[in-house]
């Protein structure tokens, strides 16, 4: 990778071919603004053939390479229009689409994907690439919407809860990032049981006082982030819904949505779960995976215990 890359460590988005494409540069330029930081623009060409019964090895001739080249130029051009003052750097590389934005992730401080349409089959970014690099990427990933809500910004970052000690890096990044954008801050947190499980707990007078308890164990979280950002004002809701349903809902009414992914170790290859990646695929607008252990810096709350998972 280039040097400048490692030792800057901005945003990265990565790019494809498509329309979506300088939708999703202009968004990432917006956020490396945001943060002070450079933005790289990364492509990648193929380095195999998919032929039966094997891949075969492809060197990139001067033709690959030139229309590689002409993605990035126009993608350059978006991101300066965006913020003429950005530094923007391109990247070309070649191999496996996964693995090497897997290794551009390492260095960064923020990835940016564009999420392909479901009407889309034949884009370079497949749900699985998308999936796939969330779950693994070293730094938070932000997944842009094919298809975002139309309309003005709704000043709401939403986040998701799903038990003490594990939200800490989720109400730090949501707390600055509300504070940044002058927004609400939504913390949901939904259960549903699988079958007839469900149905049995759901009739029970606890689950009432359980919603209370839940409430209360999640403001005695948010105390130090209240106290350290008195002005960003902060709701909370609880939830007896399946979880994906809940939060693609919140989602729709909000600017992003941050989630945080489960070490690899706990499911090997799949570090983000079936509700993550079911938001993955409907989601409204841009969904920001955390990696576990990412801190976002903030000095509210030390020694707060770091958060592993969002949701199953």
């Amino acid at each position: 990778m280039n040097s400048t890359m490692n030792r800057l460590g901005g945003v990265v988005v990565a790019i494809d071919d498509s329309d979506q494409g300088c939708a999703v540069v202009r968004y990432a330029a917006v956020e490396a603004e945001r943060l002070g930081v450079a933005l790289d623009i990364v492509h990648i060409l193929p380095g195999r053939l998919p032929v039966a019964p094997m891949r075969m090895s492809l060197v990139p001739d001067a033709e690959f390479e030139s229309y590689g080249a002409r993605i990035l130029s126009r993608a350059k051009e978006a991101a300066l229009g965006a913020v003429a003052t950005l530094e923007v750097r391109t990247h070309l590389r070649v191999g496996d689409r996964i693995q090497q934005l897997v290794a551009v992730a390492e260095h960064a401080r923020l990835f940016v994907l564009g999420n392909p349409s479901p009407k889309t089959l034949d884009r370079l970014w497949t749900g699985g690439t998308v999936t796939a690099v969330a779950g693994r990427a070293a730094c938070p990933v932000i997944v842009v919407p094919a298809e975002p809500d139309p309309g003005e910004a709704h000043r709401r970052v939403a986040i998701g809860w799903k038990s003490p000690g594990q939200a800490s890096e989720l109400f730090e990044t949501g707390f600055q990032l509300a504070a940044a954008m002058r927004a609400e801050l939504v913390v949901l947190h939904a259960w549903r049981l699988e079958g007839r499980y469900d149905d049995i707990i759901a009739h029970r007078a606890e689950t009432q006082e359980w919603q209370r308890e839940q409430t209360d164990l999640i403001e005695q979280e948010l105390t130090p982030y209240r106290a350290a950002f008195p002005d960003v004002p902060v709701r909370v809701f609880v939830r007896h819904e399946e979880p994906a349903h809940a939060l693609a809902r919140v989602a729709r009414g909000a600017d992003r949505l941050l989630i945080s992914r489960r070490p690899l170790h706990h499911a090997p290859g799949r570090g983000v779960g079936k509700v993550g990646r079911a938001l993955l695929r409907e989601a409204h607008c841009p969904i920001e995976v955390l990696p576990p252990g990412n801190g976002a810096g903030t000095t509210a709350t030390p020694g707060v215990e770091r958060c592993t998972e969002l949701v199953p």
